[in-house]
């Protein structure tokens, strides 16, 4: 039992790290997303940033077994809002993009969605409720050198993707910034009056 705790911790850990992962590399992807799930106008752009720093803290809290019950319960409050949210849309007969996995993985909200997150948050609970089972260190002081070997791989691999990750991420914040002053000049040479709402236009012809 506390070796199947710490696999559902891990895959738990890897689940977060790379939808947060994701999210990063398509911040205004993300944004359109919660704009569909109708979160008010003034809360989208910080959400963007905080739902991801949320999902990389769990990721982080669950690996120590020490901080893994405290990870849990933020991985099972975080999906159930999740599910709160799917199921209110579909029950408006709505299916905005789930944005889960960034461009990674774009797909459209429904009973599956429920499902999958369902599935995630029951594991959360378990590892909340029966606690973290057994510590990383133990775990990898019986594994055999060339177990380990694969798993330092596996580690250097996944670092390579977040990398990947973070440099699409400042490539298309790069993108973004020109087209936006792009758009200002031709704004600024028809001589139209910048105000609130033509900066948003602005941003979302950008963004698309």
């Amino acid at each position: 039992m506390s070796t199947i705790l710490l696999v559902g911790r891990v895959v738990l850990a890897a689940v977060f790290a790379v939808a947060a992962a994701a999210k990063i590399a398509d911040l205004t992807g993300l944004r359109a997303t919660l704009t569909e799930f109708r979160v008010p106008p003034r809360l989208v752009t910080p959400s963007s940033f905080l739902l991801p720093a949320a999902e990389l803290a769990i990721a982080a809290l669950l690996l120590p077994a020490a901080t893994a019950r405290i990870g849990a319960l933020a991985a099972l409050a975080l999906l159930t809002v999740f599910c709160v949210g799917v199921a209110a849309a579909l029950r408006r007969g709505e299916q905005p993009d789930c944005g889960c996995f960034g461009r990674a993985h774009s797909a459209r909200v429904g009973p599956s969605t429920l499902v999958r997150n369902a599935v995630l948050a029951a594991g959360a609970g378990l590892v909340a409720l029966a606690g973290p089972g057994r510590g990383l260190d133990s775990a990898v002081a019986g594994i055999h050198v060339s177990a380990l070997g694969v798993a330092v791989i596996a580690v250097f691999a996944l670092l390579a993707v977040l990398g990947w990750f973070g440099l699409e991420l400042f490539r298309q914040n790069g993108r973004l910034i020109e087209r936006v002053r792009a758009l200002e000049t031709a704004v600024a040479e028809l001589g139209v009056e910048e105000d609130e709402a033509t900066n948003e236009q602005l941003y979302i012809a950008a963004a698309g």
